[in-house]
């Protein structure tokens, strides 16, 4: 079976970390890399960057509850990277997030999240591998929470919106319209987690 390489400019986006990082990884022995005879560049496979990943992050500090893993998967920059800095406001949580696509398959099989987040809105890029691969590999503790800029009359009306959804079969769906403080809570829902103030404020 082929093994998935990346080009360690690749593998710095996956891992959400910079080249130079790798690099040093890499020169220190601490992650394995191979470099192509024929152009003289570094590649990483799959399985060694998420060893590596695995062990250079921060664990958590004995004593103190694990912090829960959320993954954000999605096309929408605004929506994710909203999210995202919304979760990096509270402690308690780790979070990624990724387009849809290669990242976003590999972040499903290695990440071990505790909550994934996935906006379904119909796109062109069809994120039917990933999907699949969340339906499948997901441990079975983790919640999913599905996405739409759709209302629930769209959703009932869009093939391609009705097919994600029949695939995934999240623990729960938020549309548009319900905003991103209604987004928040559903998540802190899921997780478990009381909401704190710092995390959902008032919009305008």
């Amino acid at each position: 079976m082929t093994k998935r390489m990346f080009t360690l400019a690749e593998a710095a986006r996956l891992a959400d970390t910079t080249v130079e990082e790798l690099q040093t990884a890499v020169r220190d022995g601490l992650l394995r890399a191979s470099r192509l005879q024929n152009t003289g560049d570094v590649h990483v496979s799959e399985a060694d960057l998420a060893d590596w990943v695995r062990r250079s992050r921060p664990r958590d500090l004995p004593g103190r509850p694990r912090r829960k893993k959320v993954l954000i998967l999605g096309d929408d920059l605004l929506l994710t990277g909203t999210l995202k800095l919304e979760f990096q406001r509270d402690g308690r949580l780790d979070v990624k997030s990724t387009s849809w696509g290669k990242d976003a398959v590999l972040l499903i099989h290695h990440y071990n999240a505790d909550l994934f987040v996935a906006d379904l809105t119909p796109s062109p890029t069809a994120p039917d591998e990933a999907l699949f691969a969340l339906s499948k590999n997901r441990k079975e503790s983790a919640r999913v929470i599905g996405y739409s800029i759709l209302s629930y009359e769209e959703m009932k009306s869009n093939e391609l919106f009705a097919r994600r959804l029949a695939t995934l079969r999240p623990d729960a769906f938020v549309t548009r319209s319900e905003g991103m403080r209604g987004l928040l809570v559903e998540c802190f829902k899921q997780l478990g987690l009381l909401t704190r103030t710092v995390v959902i404020r008032r919009q305008a």
